[in-house]
């Protein structure tokens, strides 16, 4: 049994394997190590990293690490917040390892607003999601999403539309090189950082700025990988 009924579920594996998987310089990974896990104080939920490399986080304790189970991100997704469920938490924070300027208090916030509410979403400037929150008693609603496809903060919010909900403020997900460009024209306390990986790591050629371009829409969906930068998406209001 959970010493609390919260969890907070980290779905990710290392910066280094996040750069390789898009197909960045390795210098990069600073981006998706930025965010920090300790707390003031000892927070009231148990922390569970579910990853596919067993890279943990020093700055992150307790920490209970776990494979990642399933042949695509949706079903590992779904059997890290179905093991949580079974093993007894009632709230379930997700976030993931791509949103550098998430912070602990995004995450109390969180788990404050789902004692009033069943969903609490972090929206991404693309139109997906850098942080869910919900009760695991309505974890189905989030079974069979299409997850990263730019759509899936309209489409939890859409399965959850009887019920409560609040949006969290617009972060920004890195996702592709010219996420990392928009990050360092932003106001983003990183700006500074993403601009000097830019100007000191030579990138590819503009036809090759997606790594993944030739990938077939079903190896997206398997690795979970955005759709292709050529694609422009507004912001959510």
């Amino acid at each position: 049994m959970p010493s609390q009924q919260r969890a907070l579920l980290i779905f990710g594996g290392s910066g280094l394997a996040d750069c390789k998987r898009r197909g960045w310089p390795s210098a990069f990974r600073v981006l998706f190590e930025t965010q920090s896990f300790a707390f003031a104080q000892k927070p009231d939920f148990d922390i569970h990293l579910f990853t596919t490399d067993g890279a943990g986080r020093q700055d992150v304790a307790p920490l209970h690490i776990h494979p990642q189970v399933g042949s695509s991100f949706g079903q590992r997704l779904e059997n890290a917040i179905e093991s949580l469920a079974q093993d007894g938490y009632q709230e379930i924070v997700i976030v993931g390892r791509d949103c550098p300027d998430l912070e602990p208090g995004d995450i109390l916030s969180a788990f404050e607003l789902l004692k009033r509410h069943h969903l609490v979403l972090g929206p991404d400037h693309r139109g997906g999601c850098y942080l869910i929150g919900i009760r695991s008693s309505d974890r189905e609603k989030l079974y069979e999403i299409r997850w990263q496809q730019n759509t899936d903060f309209e489409e939890i919010r859409r399965r959850f539309a009887l019920l409560s909900s609040v949006g969290l403020p617009v972060k920004m997900d890195l996702d592709t090189l010219e996420d990392v460009r928009l990050l360092a024209a932003s106001g983003s306390r990183f700006c500074a950082l993403a601009k000097a990986l830019l100007d000191t790591n030579p990138q590819p050629p503009q036809a090759e700025s997606d790594p993944h371009s030739t990938c077939t829409h079903e190896e997206r969906i398997h690795w979970q990988l955005p759709p292709p930068a050529r694609f422009s998406y507004s912001a959510i209001a």
